[in-house]
Order: C-alpha cells, then sequence, then structure tokens
C-alpha cells in the first residue's frame, strides 16, 4: 500500500503545477478593474489627443490618366517642383518634406472608367487646392515627349499626314472616273478595288494621326474631369476608430503585463522554480 501511495506523488506534483481554466479565470477576475480601468484610460487618453489634432482639409481633381501617371505623382521629378514652387521647405528640407507631402497624397483608379481621381491633404483648403494643381501642373510637363522622342513622333506625324492626304487627292479622282460614263465594266471592277484600298489607307492613316497628337500632347488639361476642388469643411477624422484601437492595444498589453506577474508570483512560490533561477543567474554571472 506505501508504494503505491509513494507512486502516485509525482501525479499529484504535476498537477499542482498546471494552470487551469479556473486559475486563468480567478487570474482575470482578480484582476478585472485593472484590465477594465486600464484600457478604457487609454481609450479617452486617445480619443482627447484625437480632438486637439489639427483639422485637414482635402482638394479632389479627377483626370483621364493611367496608373503609370498615377505613380509618377509621388515622384522626386513631381514633388520636388512642387515644393520649390510653392516654398514648402523653407525649414525643412526638401528630403523631409517630399516624404511628408507623399503622405499627403492619395491616387486611385478606376478600374470601369479610367479615371485618375488624385485627392491631396492639407492644413488649409487653399493649400490642398494649389497643392494639387501645382502637382498637375508638373505631371502635363512632364508627359510631354521630349528630345529625340517629339522629332521622331513629329516625323511619323508628317509621313501619316502626308499619306492621308495622298490617299484622299488619289481616291477622289478615282471616285470621279466612276461615276464617268465612259469607264468600261472591267476597268470599272478595278477601280472599284483600288477606291477602297485608297480609303483603307486613308482611315488606317487617319488613326495614326490621332494616336500621333494624343502622344505629342501627352496628359494635359483637355484630359482633366474634374479641376482640384476648393474644400468648404475638414474632413472628419476618425476618432472612434483611434479610441477603440487604443482600447484594444492597451487590453492587449495589461493582459500580458498580469499574466506575467502572476507567473513570477507563482514561481516564487515554488522552490523547484526558485533553484532554477539561482542557477540561471550563477550561468549569467549574476548576483
Amino acid at each position: 500500500m506505501e508504494k503505491n501511495h509513494n507512486s502516485t506523488l509525482p501525479f499529484a506534483h504535476v498537477e499542482q503545477n498546471e494552470v487551469s481554466l479556473l486559475d486563468i479565470l480567478l487570474t482575470l477576475a482578480e484582476n478585472a478593474k485593472l484590465l477594465i480601468i486600464g484600457s478604457l484610460l487609454a481609450g479617452l487618453i486617445t480619443l482627447g489627443i484625437s480632438y486637439t489634432l489639427p483639422q485637414t482639409f482635402e482638394s479632389v481633381a479627377v483626370i483621364q490618366a493611367d496608373q503609370t501617371t498615377a505613380s509618377l505623382m509621388t515622384t522626386a521629378a513631381v514633388l520636388d517642383p512642387v515644393i520649390a514652387q510653392l516654398g514648402l521647405s523653407k525649414d525643412e528640407s526638401v528630403e523631409f518634406v517630399r516624404n511628408l507631402l507623399r503622405q499627403k497624397i492619395k491616387t486611385a483608379v478606376g478600374r470601369n472608367d479610367k479615371l485618375l481621381t488624385l485627392t491631396v491633404s492639407a492644413l488649409s483648403p487653399e493649400q490642398a487646392q494649389a497643392i494639387a494643381l501645382a502637382l498637375l501642373q508638373q505631371i502635363y510637363l512632364l508627359n510631354r515627349p521630349q528630345g529625340s522622342v517629339r522629332a521622331r513622333l513629329e516625323s511619323q506625324l508628317i509621313d501619316a499626314q502626308a499619306r492621308f492626304t495622298d490617299a484622299g487627292n488619289v481616291a477622289a479622282n478615282l471616285r470621279k472616273k466612276l461615276e464617268s460614263s465612259s469607264v468600261t465594266a472591267v476597268s470599272s471592277n478595278d477601280q472599284a478595288r483600288g477606291y477602297a484600298e485608297l480609303l483603307n489607307v486613308a482611315a488606317l492613316a487617319k488613326n495614326q494621326i490621332s494616336v500621333l497628337q494624343v502622344q505629342l500632347e501627352g496628359v494635359n488639361e483637355a484630359q482633366l474631369v474634374q479641376s482640384p476642388t476648393l474644400a468648404s469643411n475638414a474632413t472628419q477624422s476618425k476618432k472612434a476608430l483611434m479610441a477603440v484601437s487604443a482600447v484594444l492595444v492597451a487590453s492587449l498589453f495589461l493582459l500580458l503585463f498580469i499574466f506575467m506577474r502572476q507567473t513570477l508570483r507563482r514561481m516564487v512560490k515554488d522552490t523547484d522554480a526558485i533553484g532554477k533561477l539561482a542557477r540561471i543567474r550563477s550561468a549569467l554571472g549574476l548576483k
């Protein structure tokens, strides 16, 4: 009987060291006030801070452009001239103001309408609108082909216009011959086919002219659907969301603190744990 009793001691020791669901619930119940009051206090402080933040205003512009233009909006090639033009880097470096400005610029290209929506935030409606206008003006300049690229496009445009004119003139002469009663049936059929081919050549040349003209013009004011707006009201900050997020984060940290403190208390009461801690300190050379 004594042997059986001794054999159950290790199991009893293990059961004493296990953390049950009741232990967790007990720990939460004993620290409920700290958990609730601490989390609510963090939420209230965050809510109070959100009311002290400066108001921001948004200017919105819509233009016919693709994702490439949207990506170009936040590059140094666009932002640096805007910063210099508006004098935004009086007391700070250009790099700092550039990074700050990137955070205030939002772009979105519609999947169906392919329209680029530009949204700029600033501390005043006038500043937001001025930044949006300056961004668009810089985009217009950068989208226009320059140098050898522009010369090549202009040359192609001249050739396309010449083909369109020549095809139109020849087609007009053939049409007069087709309308003449002196043309034989065989000759009429050949001239009709030639006339159709000339019309096709003229149509292709006209389409190429349109494409080349668009490429030469780039993104310009003609593609502007909505000019940058002048906001009359400040944007609504997400104060409630900020407060709720603060409550959740504070709750998480408080839970970690409570369970870590409870674990340390259990370790202090456990002689085996005390011995292990002493050995760890000795191994690390700690007193």
